[in-house]
């Protein structure tokens, strides 16, 4: 039987054969495709357990499941088979406790499939929000109120309960999909989240002008602070998310071409095109040893502390309510006020569908109704 490393596109490029073809995984022990002759394509899992019985479990459909997804399941099946649990006795693994599975799903998922930072925001909120009323819980014996009653605990902070429900959903999806729980509904599914009122912050011209003259300021008070205000100003200028700038690499700047190409932001690949100032200001960052644009104070490591600082400067220009996110939907609000079509805007943002642009579609609206009314007057 050969072994391969299964991939979309070896799989995809299969032909429907004469007769049963099984491809065994390079990547994970005994985990293999099996190809039928109606063209059904499944993935297995082939086991030993403790007392020498052979297991053979189907994990699922091609295109049902990735091929990532085969490998996790397969992988979490391994796991139990290596505590000595046959991973196919349902007796063994149905008294499992959140807590218990959730070190399951770090080691399979998050440790693999998630970006650090994103990583670091799952295992806090598993902590503080999950974890203290359900982490006890037998995974099967999840209800839907256990859910609710975990949620409405939070009252008092409806964004990380909101945030913490998107999880569990993600947490317990997992843990049926590798058979850790029956796959009846997930109790997550219904469950309503909290209205949250919107966030979103303009700064208004003149607000603008206080926050630059505030910059400059700090900028010739502390030169300490060089970096931290050069990144702020650029924010303004780009519209980045914050960590798109502070962990901006030097292979990432394109000076001639007037662009940054960012490897790993929120969305993917991103393309930030430069406006004449923004390109001025990089131009003169210093060269570092760093492989970031911007260092922290090691000279090694990005730049940390952003937000102490910027609670320092939004306090002297008196914007106290205005957070550093605010100044990407400041860019994008100029950008649509001063005629940019929105689909050029969330191009410029970085946006994966229109959709999120959509926030700023009244500004659009409101400067189409401008130039409208000016036209009329003519008319007169």
């Amino acid at each position: 039987m050969p072994r391969v490393s299964l991939t979309k596109r070896f799989i995809d490029q299969l032909e429907i054969p004469e007769d049963i073809q099984v491809f065994h995984d390079t990547k994970v022990t005994g985990l293999h495709l099996r190809v039928s002759p109606r063209g059904s394509k499944t993935f297995y899992l082939y086991f030993r357990t403790k007392s020498g019985k052979q297991k053979r479990p189907r994990l699922g459909s091609y295109g049902i499941l990735t091929v990532e997804q085969a490998r996790d399941s397969a992988r979490a099946m391994l796991g139990e088979l290596s505590k000595g649990n046959d991973p196919t006795d349902r007796h063994q693994v149905k008294n499992i406790t959140l807590a218990d599975f959730f070190k399951i799903f770090e080691k399979n998922h998050i440790n693999k499939h998630v970006k650090s930072s994103t990583a670091k925001t799952y295992r806090s909120l598993f902590a503080s929000v999950i974890e203290p009323t359900l982490g006890k819980q037998i995974l099967e014996d999840i209800t839907r109120s256990h859910v609710e009653e975990m949620v409405y605990q939070n009252d008092n902070r409806r964004t990380t309960a909101n945030h913490a429900l998107v999880l569990l959903r993600l947490i317990l999806d997992k843990a049926q999909q590798w058979e850790f729980m029956s796959s009846k509904r997930n109790p997550c599914s219904n469950v309503t989240k909290f209205k949250t009122l919107a966030k979103e912050r303009f700064l208004t011209d003149n607000e603008i002008t206080r926050l630059v003259d505030t910059l400059d300021q700090f900028e010739g008070a502390c030169l300490a602070h060089k970096n931290a205000i050069t990144v702020i100003r650029l924010l303004m200028m780009t519209g980045c998310r914050k960590n798109e700038i502070t962990r901006l690499r030097w292979d990432e700047l394109f000076l001639d071409e007037g662009v940054l190409k960012l490897k790993d932001s929120k969305t993917g690949k991103k393309e930030v095109v430069l406006s004449d100032d923004a390109i001025k200001i990089l131009s003169a960052s210093p060269i570092n040893d760093s492989d970031y644009i911007f260092p922290g104070k090691d000279g090694i490591s990005p730049i940390q502390g952003l937000q102490k600082i910027w609670q320092r400067i939004r306090r002297a220009a008196g914007l106290q309510d205005v957070r550093i996110h605010d100044l990407r939907h400041t860019f994008a609000s100029v950008a649509v006020s001063n005629g940019a079509p929105l689909y050029e805007v969330g191009r410029l943002l970085g946006h994966a569908s229109i959709q999120s642009t959509q926030r700023y579609a009244h500004l659009e609206r409101s400067r189409l109704k401008d130039s409208l009314n000016k036209f009329s007057k003519k008319l007169k």
